[in-house]
């Protein structure tokens, strides 16, 4: 059964309705025990055990921390989450001073992340940050916790980009994997802040293996963006048709310096229709020049030449991908596809959409 937005949404605000509406009733009856001492009557007087030992310590610490981990233990044993957020909100809220504010809030942030109330779990790990000085617990920074977490949850770019300005100062030996510097790079595209997204690419890039979940095609556009930054981008063109007949006038004329020029010098490749991964581009021990001055001697090969264009796009041509179909080439196969596609460059807006030869496609299609 398929959910209207409204109700989703709503679900998504439930552990949050839910807790305030127990904070109401806490506030209208002002017992203790008739909110956070429950369970079976053996469940019961544990807890009320340690509410009265809680109760005699005095002072923040140790002790306190210990009980009040006791405590939320066999809440959580009995599913009473809601009510472990509330103690702790509220502990935390008389008690400003106790060293180990940042867990206790941290542990109601993560309640919430689990329970799925996004909003709230922000809040309260924008709050340890903003408010609490950071404490290590099994070797593990609670503020480092508090930033990974806040990635996926915030959607706001300024935030995000923040976010990583945060671990990039504070925790930049635990940036070791190259999700975290993809998803820095996109807060900074998203904000238009192209130079500090190529910075985050280029670090994205130096891991040996350069992958990020469920984004397939990840390092293969953060390579090309990132070259495309260090080249003068002068072969695009920003008119598909004048670009393919400058490229066949180059081929018929024998003219491999225009040729050179009109080649994408970023991710050019040549392929047989079979491979699977047109993302393996020539090697750099591969002669562009070379193959281009074969290119044109099977074209005009005997004194003339026996090269024809199609008059029309290939059917499989869209509004960013275009393929133009050619034959009558002399060696081993005839007919070869030139493949134009737009240029994906938004630090440029004057070429970002423009138009660049890209590449060859061998053969007919499969």
């Amino acid at each position: 059964m398929v959910q209207s937005f409204p109700m989703r949404r709503f679900l998504s605000l439930f552990p949050t309705l839910a807790g305030l509406a127990l904070a109401f009733f806490i506030a209208q009856s002002g017992t203790r025990e008739d909110f956070f001492i429950v369970g079976t009557p053996d469940q019961r007087t544990s807890l009320s055990s340690l509410f009265r030992l809680l109760d005699q310590q005095t002072l923040p610490g140790a002790t306190r921390f210990t009980l009040l981990h006791e405590i939320t233990q066999r809440l959580r044993a009995q599913g009473e989450i809601l009510r472990i957020n509330l103690l702790l909100t509220t502990y935390v809220a008389q008690n400003p001073t106790d060293p180990f504010g940042a867990h206790y809030l941290f542990e109601v942030a993560e309640n919430y992340r689990t329970a799925g109330a996004s909003a709230m779990a922000r809040l309260y790990y924008r709050r340890i940050l903003n408010n609490y000085p950071d404490l290590v617990e099994k070797n593990e920074s609670i503020h480092y916790q508090c930033l990974v977490r806040l990635i996926p949850l915030e959607t706001d770019p300024s935030a995000r980009r923040s976010i990583f300005e945060e671990l990039n100062a504070r925790f930049r030996y635990k940036m070791t994997t190259p999700d975290l510097f993809f998803a820095w790079g996109r807060a900074c595209e998203a904000l238009g802040r192209w130079d500090e997204a190529q910075v985050a690419y280029a670090a994205f890039l130096r891991f040996p293996d350069p992958t990020v979940p469920g984004e397939p095609k990840a390092a293969s556009r953060i390579h090309s963006l990132v070259d495309l930054s260090q080249t003068d981008r002068s072969w695009i063109r920003q008119d598909l048709t004048e670009l393919m007949a400058q490229l066949q006038r180059a081929i018929l004329n024998n003219d491999t310096v225009t040729m050179e020029s009109l080649r994408a010098k970023v991710g050019f490749f040549a392929v047989s229709w079979d491979n699977t991964d047109v993302t393996d581009t020539l090697s750099e021990a591969f002669d562009v020049r070379l193959f281009l001055r074969e290119l044109v001697r099977q074209a005009n090969f005997g004194g003339g030449t026996d090269v024809r264009f199609s008059d029309t796009l290939d059917e499989l041509s869209n509004e960013g991908e275009t393929y133009l179909r050619s034959t009558g080439w002399n060696y081993r196969i005839p007919t070869w596809y030139f493949y134009f596609r737009r240029v994906e460059y938004p630090a440029d807006p004057d070429i970002n959409g423009a138009w660049e030869w890209a590449g060859l496609y061998f053969g007919e299609k499969l």
